[in-house]
């Protein structure tokens, strides 16, 4: 008898002999409880994958070109270039107009990562995979789990449900991230699926006046 269905003929007959013996005992045997656990199981599975957040959809598609309006300061307007060289690496050119910022991330499961960043870069950035792997990570900018709370690299999530007004279109759904630095200065990025970031936000108090500078999306070519 093969090693396959010796289990089968044993479980057959420890049933049979369950069936044919006479007790007085009216309790019974209690089979369906292990099934019924499985079943209960598999949808709490399901659920779960399915809130799981897939974090490349915080960048914009290859080769959009977004502007954001600034306030409070003459280089908070920008316009920002998106180049995605596979698909966990994504670059970013941003100019406002004194200089361009080139900043690039690695996206994870869990997390986004900036793994390299130059000011003055005027041309494309073309690297192989092997050295976009080999570039070592410089900051944190979004983790998992994405819920009030959840902190890394100083920043904090504080909210994940806002609705933002911005010269593009209203969002929904805003994630709020906030950073406070040593001498009370606050600042805040809004980020959105399929958009990625949409506003970044300055705040400092001197004294009794407030200076904030803001950068905000206004339109995507």
């Amino acid at each position: 008898m093969s090693a396959f269905k010796f289990p089968i003929v044993l479980v057959l007959m420890l049933l049979l002999s369950a069936c044919s013996e006479k007790s007085t005992d009216d309790s019974p045997i209690d089979t369906g409880t292990p099934s019924d656990e499985i079943r209960e199981e598999v949808p709490q599975t399901e659920d779960s994958a399915e809130e799981k957040i897939d974090l490349k959809r915080f960048f914009m598609k290859d080769g959009s070109v977004a502007k954001y309006l600034g306030d409070g300061n003459e280089y908070a307007s920008y316009q920002a270039r998106t180049q995605w060289h596979n698909d966990n690496t994504v670059s970013v050119y941003e100019d406002n107009g004194g200089t361009v910022v080139i900043r690039t991330f690695r996206i994870t499961e869990d997390s986004i990562h900036l793994i390299k960043e130059q000011a003055e870069y005027y041309e494309t950035y073309s690297p192989t995979d092997e050295e976009l792997q080999s570039l070592p990570i410089i900051s944190t900018i979004l983790q998992t789990p994405i819920e009030p709370g959840t902190t890394f690299d100083e920043w904090t999530v504080v909210s994940i449900d806002q609705t933002l007004d911005t010269p593009y279109k209203t969002f929904d759904d805003v994630i709020v991230l906030e950073k406070t630095d040593e001498s009370g200065a606050v600042q805040r990025k809004y980020f959105v699926q399929d958009f990625g970031e949409i506003k970044r936000e300055f705040i400092m108090q001197d004294n009794d006046t407030e200076f904030s500078v803001t950068s905000t999306l206004e339109s995507i070519d």
